[in-house]
């Protein structure tokens, strides 16, 4: 019988017969060690080391020496994850299914192990691919600090779209008075569940922003009525009795975080309503210059672009959709809420 082995280190010398009588009998032997000389292993026994042999799979493996890289491994231990979850985009009046990348972790006392594409991180990640996203999903998208969005670019096929936007007013929005409101045909709802109105709104609207999450009634009744863990504040703004918008807050620490938004471009003069109304001394918030018309009106109310405290980044790995990265350059819209951080 013929096996596929892995031999775990050399720097036992009795390992090298071993190797040697394995291979004498016709046995494919790989060799890993996480601390031997590769150039020393060739020229001394003629021996190859493979460092991305962890990636494999073997009939056989033999540890020759307990090294923590091999000693951290426990299968009753979670040695890391790879987890997104499904999020529903309208694309130009397409509908796809994406998945938003809302959280990796490698254990710290195993992150040493392999490198690269072979490190738990790289295995995690690709076999999520494999099994969750290739011919399933459009893309996979996150927002991800500089160390990590490195990697993913040399590592798990992933391309950078652009920096976060963020965007900071902190010039005081005067207070608008509720009959200068009622004046311009205005009012405001603090909504506690949305209907049909909701998606009617968003068909409504879609096409001015191009590529966006589809925020249905669907989706926002998920992601901020029904947030188990978070208080989040949905606003409406009716011109009559249409609604023409509505945005979405918080306040954590003293701080205003803006988290989303959807408007009616005809009526842009609702943005600065619901503003007023709220009068924030200072408003931090994601939102991209796009579309265009929203820019302008952001700008226009003194929100001034800044680099995003943590270095975010927005990353993409396209599947289904091979041009989701020029696409999301060009049209994509998104806020904080959008991501995993608000």
């Amino acid at each position: 019988m013929i096996f596929y082995l892995l031999i775990l280190a050399l720097q036992v010398y009795c390992v090298i017969d071993v190797i040697r009588r394995l291979q004498w009998l016709g046995h494919e032997v790989v060799i890993h060690d996480p601390l031997a000389d590769g150039n020393e292993a060739a020229h001394e026994y003629g021996l190859t080391i493979d460092r991305d042999a962890l990636s494999g799979c073997y009939e056989v493996v033999f540890a020759a020496v307990p090294h923590a890289e091999y000693a951290a491994f426990d299968e009753n231990r979670l040695a890391g994850h790879y987890a997104g979850y499904a999020v529903p985009f309208r694309v130009q009046n397409r509908d796809v299914l994406a998945h938003q990348i809302g959280d990796t972790m490698t254990d710290v006392s195993i992150r040493h192990v392999g490198r690269g594409p072979t490190s738990i991180l790289g295995r995690t990640a690709l076999h999520f691919y494999e099994h969750f996203c290739e011919n399933r999903v459009a893309f996979n998208y996150g927002f991800n600090v500089s160390n990590i969005h490195k990697f993913s670019l040399r590592f798990l096929r992933a391309d950078r779209v652009e920096a976060v936007t963020y965007r900071v007013c902190d010039v005081p929005f005067a207070k608008l008075p509720r009959l200068q409101r009622w004046l311009g045909g205005y009012q405001l709802e603090l909504v506690r569940d949305v209907d049909d109105e909701w998606d009617e709104f968003f068909e409504r609207v879609a096409n001015d922003y191009r590529f966006l999450v589809r925020r249905d009634a669907r989706y926002l009744r998920w992601r901020y009525l029904d947030a188990p863990d978070s208080q989040y504040a949905l606003v409406a703004v009716r011109k009559g009795r249409q609604l023409v918008g509505w945005i979405v807050y918080r306040v954590r620490d003293d701080r205003f975080l803006w988290g989303d938004a959807l408007f009616d471009r005809r009526f842009p003069d609702a943005i600065e309503v619901v503003l007023r109304h709220l009068a924030p001394r200072k408003i931090e918030a994601w939102f991209p210059p796009r579309p265009s018309w929203f820019d302008a009106i952001l700008r226009e109310l003194r929100f001034e672009t800044r680099p995003e405290p943590q270095d975010l980044s927005v990353m993409c790995v396209p599947f289904t959709m091979p041009d989701a990265t020029a696409a999301m350059r060009e049209s994509l819209y998104y806020s904080w809420g959008d991501s995993d951080l608000f």
